[in-house]
C-alpha cells in the first residue's frame, strides 16, 4: 500500500505524539502527575489520528477489527485534558476514586462499538466500513453527535475552570506571570473550534451525505495537529517546570456574605492599607501577595480581600496595579526623569512588558511614550489617598 504525502504527514505527526507520551512517562524529578495525565491526554489525540489514518488509508477495510479502535482510545481526552488542568493549577491536587467518573466516555463509547460494531458478524461489519462517510461514528448520526458533544463539552467545562482560576488568582496575586495558562485556554479555544468544525463537517456527512476527499480530510487533520495540538503538547510538557501550581488553600474563597464580627469598620481598613501602601510602597515588590500586604497592614488576608471586593470593587491585582501604574505616571510625567521606560516598569513593580503596557494604555489612553511625550500633569494619587500636612 502506498501512502500518499499527506498521510505519511499524519504518520510522522502520530510519531512525534507517540514520542512524546514516552518522554512524559519517563522519570521526572518533580510532580508526576500532570506528566501522567498529559500522557493519557497524548494516548486520546493519539487515538483520535490513528482513526482518521485508518479510515482515510482504508487500512480498516483490509482489518476490520482495528475500526473504530481510534475512537475509543479518543475518548481518553476530555477527562484527561480537563484532570491534567486541574492538576497544573494546584500543587497539591491529587487523583481521588470520585475522579474514575472522567472515564464513562471511554467506557461508553467501548460498549457502544462492542454491541453496535464488533459483536456483528464479518459481512455486517464490511457492509457498515463501506457505507461510512467520516471516521469513527459508525454511520450514526446519534453516535456523532454524543461523541463531539461529549468532547465540546468537556472543553467547554475546561475553559469555564481556567477563567474561573483566573479570577482568584487576581484577588492572591498582584503579577500573574506563568500562572494564569493563557497558553492552555488560548490553544484550547483553537481545539474547540477544530471540534466544532468537525461536528458541522460530520453533520453533512450523514445528513446531507456531503463529503470531501480523503486526502482533503487527512490535510485538515495534520494542520490542526501541527498549529494546535502539537504547541499544546510541547507547552503542556514544559508547563510543570515553569509553574509548579500553586496550594489551592491560597485560593480558597471567603464567603463573600459573611462578616467577622471582630473586624475594623471598613473606613479604618481602607485608610490603614493606603497608608501602608503610601509609606511603605510594597507595591514595587513585584511577588507582592495579598497575605504579605495583610500582614504588613496588620489585618487578616480574608478582612483585605473583603474590604477590596465589597468596599473598593477591586481584586487585589488591580488594587495593586492601580498604585504601579500610578507610580510610572508620575515618573514618566516628571521632565527630570531621566530612566527609560523599560527601567520605569520594572522598578514600579512590574514583571511583563506587555502586561504594563496594556494597562498602562486602558488607564491613560496613550501608550508610555505618548504620554511621556505629552508632558501631563501629575496625575492624580491612586486609592482615594490625600496629602498629609505636616501637623
Amino acid at each position: 500500500m502506498l501512502l500518499t504525502h499527506p498521510q505519511l504527514t499524519l504518520f510522522g505527526v502520530i510519531a512525534q505524539f507517540l514520542f512524546l507520551i514516552l518522554l512524559c512517562i519517563l522519570p521526572f524529578r518533580g510532580r508526576g502527575l500532570p506528566r501522567l495525565l498529559l500522557a493519557l491526554m497524548l494516548a486520546g489525540i493519539t487515538g483520535t489520528l490513528l482513526e482518521v489514518f485508518l479510515h482515510t488509508t482504508n487500512l480498516t477495510s483490509r482489518y476490520p477489527n482495528i475500526a473504530f479502535s481510534g475512537t475509543i482510545l479518543g475518548m481518553f481526552q476530555p477527562g484527561a485534558i480537563f484532570l491534567y488542568t486541574k492538576s497544573v493549577m494546584y500543587r497539591d491536587f491529587q487523583l481521588k476514586v470520585r475522579h474514575l467518573v472522567h472515564l464513562l466516555p471511554v467506557l461508553a463509547t467501548g460498549l457502544a462499538f462492542s454491541f453496535g460494531y464488533y459483536s456483528l458478524p464479518a459481512e455486517a461489519q464490511a457492509r457498515m466500513l463501506s457505507d461510512s462517510h467520516y471516521p469513527g461514528v459508525m454511520n450514526s448520526i446519534v453516535m456523532a453527535i454524543t461523541l463531539h458533544g461529549i468532547m465540546l463539552g468537556y472543553l467547554g467545562a475546561t475553559l469555564k475552570m481556567i477563567s474561573r482560576f483566573g479570577l482568584e488568582l487576581r484577588n492572591v496575586f498582584s503579577d500573574l506571570s506563568n500562572k494564569e495558562l493563557s497558553w492552555l485556554r488560548n490553544l484550547l479555544l483553537a481545539y474547540t473550534a477544530a471540534w466544532s468544525i468537525s461536528l458541522v463537517y460530520c453533520l453533512l456527512a450523514h445528513v446531507m451525505r456531503v463529503t470531501g476527499s480523503h486526502e482533503w480530510l487527512t490535510i485538515a487533520t495534520t494542520a490542526v495537529s501541527v498549529v494546535v495540538l502539537l504547541p499544546m503538547s510541547v507547552l503542556a510538557f514544559r508547563q510543570p517546570t515553569v509553574f509548579g501550581g500553586i496550594p489551592r488553600k491560597m485560593l480558597a474563597r471567603e464567603d463573600s456574605t459573611s462578616i467577622n464580627p471582630d473586624s475594623p469598620p471598613a473606613g479604618l481598613l481602607a485608610k490603614r492599607i493606603g497608608q501602608v501602601m503610601e509609606d511603605q510602597q510594597p507595591y514595587l515588590h513585584s511577588n507582592l501577595t495579598v497575605s504579605r500586604l495583610a500582614r504588613l497592614a496588620e489585618l487578616a488576608p480574608r478582612d483585605l480581600s473583603r474590604l477590596l471586593n465589597q468596599e473598593m470593587g477591586l481584586n487585589f491585582y488591580e488594587y495593586v496595579n492601580g498604585y504601579r501604574i500610578e507610580n510610572a505616571r508620575r515618573r514618566l510625567a516628571d521632565p527630570e526623569e531621566a530612566a527609560s521606560i523599560t527601567d520605569i516598569l520594572y522598578e514600579s513593580g512590574f514583571n511583563s512588558k506587555s502586561v504594563f503596557n496594556t494597562l498602562f494604555r486602558k488607564t491613560t489612553g496613550q501608550t508610555p511614550s505618548q504620554y511621556r511625550r505629552s508632558r501631563p500633569e501629575q496625575p492624580e494619587p491612586f486609592g482615594g489617598k490625600s496629602e498629609r500636612s505636616d501637623s
